[in-house]
């Protein structure tokens, strides 16, 4: 079966979803207009944010080739995510989430699977563009908890999303037959199957990037680039 599926040989059901997706797709694209129209009035996107964004865009993409196979389909990166958590955990949500999906169009043409526009959303979309929350919690939590609150709060929905798609694969007879640790998948549910699946790659991808923000933190590494960026951003806005 190929991987380039849109609306041939779909159930009703299936032809709904993806209309309401498309559309979904359509209102995220005009927030997203929206976004940068707003920011642009108020300076925001200034040329050293957008180069920062470039530099941990392709850093992430970068470390995201540094990879260890799992066996059954998914992999753990060297802290993939850890550029891009930084850029967005600085610049916040409206930049962060431009330059989530930007990297989320780039994994999907580094291993492009589209089932359905849902899949591709629950996939590519979502789980990268979530990590524009990664500095939601700054302003009511002590530095130090804001920022792992801010990881594992975007470990935790990238998770919740990438399960969605495996539901996804699994009603559609896309399934592997053994786990590691779990061995055999007969018998399991959709969620089920979807949660052990994606957990086993996530679990570790989370606390490689968990770990490596401990040691940037704890020698305050951390807090000199983002102390670097915020420099960057405050003489732009002042040279505009």
């Amino acid at each position: 079966m190929s991987n380039f599926l849109l609306f041939a040989d779909l159930s009703p059901t299936e032809n709904v979803l993806n209309i309401v997706s498309i559309i979904a797709i359509a209102l995220l694209a005009v927030v997203g207009t929206i976004i940068c129209v707003t920011n642009r009035k108020n300076n925001a996107f200034n040329t050293k944010s957008i180069v920062y964004g470039g530099i941990c865009v392709a850093g992430s993409f970068v470390l995201s080739f540094i990879k260890l196979e799992m066996g059954y389909g998914g992999s753990v990166t060297l802290a993939s995510m850890l550029p891009l958590f930084i850029y967005c955990y600085v610049f916040g949500v409206g930049r962060g989430l431009i330059v989530g999906i930007v990297y989320g169009l780039l994994q999907f043409i580094q291993n492009p699977y589209f089932l359905n526009v849902p899949q591709f959303l629950l996939d590519y979309i979502l789980p990268f563009g979530f990590i524009a929350l990664s500095g939601v919690f700054k302003k009511i939590m002590p530095a130090k908890g804001a920022i792992f609150a801010g990881a594992g709060l975007f470990s935790f929905l990238r998770l919740a999303s990438h399960v969605g798609s495996g539901i996804i694969f699994f009603n559609m007879g896309w399934t592997v037959d053994t786990f590691p640790l779990f061995g055999s998948s007969a018998g399991m549910g959709s969620f089920v199957y979807s949660l052990v699946y994606n957990a086993l790659y996530m679990v570790p991808e989370t606390l490689i990037l968990m770990g490596v923000l401990w040691y940037l933190v704890a020698s305050k590494q951390f807090f000199t680039l983002e102390n670097m960026m915020i420099k960057a951003k405050t003489e732009e806005t002042k040279q505009a």
